[in-house]
């Protein structure tokens, strides 16, 4: 296998589906689990030169103050899928991806939401949005560096926010505009992070139902980045 790197950069790290993403991948790694369930460890995929699972690398944006190890046992409790003596094996490799999630955003996320933020977490909510796309960009760009990442997918496993209306025939361009010059965030967190990763040359998955790059002028951008 090559030796490349890929970085999984988690919006919402330490939610219930990162915190289970963590410990299964970090089992992987481990090689202390079955793999024959996996559709890509099938004889199918052998010849394609997969990447291995040893070179993923978890990083993340989180708005609450917690870690992988605190939210995989909560897992535990709910679940006899994880045994504490497995997930003490894990810990170190949890660990070590708590120390690449940083700070989240919380333009536009509405009282729910808020509720479960951190005190660093709180002081972005009057960030003007071109200086969260900046420092989302910042944490995107060191987190690539320092793991020496060949590629870097975001993944939006977040809380859905409440939705905003932005208009459809907005182009790349005008979006762009309204985000550097407005003192209040016109969009919803989840478009401020797909243009922070677009912008950052990432992939970008939204695994919710929250707007994320769902607009023309998110795909427009996408296209030419």
């Amino acid at each position: 296998m090559s030796g490349r790197k890929i970085g999984i950069w988690l919006i919402g790290a330490w939610g219930q589906i990162g915190a289970a993403l963590a410990v299964v991948l970090a089992g992987l790694q481990a090689r202390t689990g079955a793999t024959d369930g996996f559709v890509t460890e099938q004889p199918e995929f052998a010849g394609h030169n997969l990447i291995d699972w040893s070179r993923f690398v978890l990083g993340g944006h989180e708005i609450r103050k917690t870690s992988y190890a605190v939210e995989a046992r909560s897992l535990l409790a709910q679940s006899k899928t994880i045994t504490a003596e497995r997930l003490a094996e894990l810990s170190p490799v949890l660990s070590d991806w708590d120390r690449n999630v940083r700070t989240g955003a919380l333009l536009n996320s509405g009282p729910q939401i808020e509720s479960r933020a951190s005190t660093a977490a709180l002081k972005t909510r009057r960030e003007r949005p071109g200086a969260a796309v900046q420092r989302i960009g910042v944490d995107l760009e060191e987190f690539r560096t320092v793991a020496g990442l060949e590629h870097l997918i975001v993944v939006n496993i977040a809380s859905v926010d409440p939705p905003t209306e932005p208009s459809d025939s907005l182009s790349s361009r005008e979006l762009l505009e309204s985000l550097e010059h407005s003192e209040v965030s016109p969009l919803s967190t989840s478009v401020v992070y797909a243009v922070a990763a677009f912008q950052s040359g990432c992939s970008y998955l939204n695994w919710t139902q929250s707007t994320g790059p769902n607009l023309p002028a998110l795909a427009e951008l996408a296209r030419d980045k």
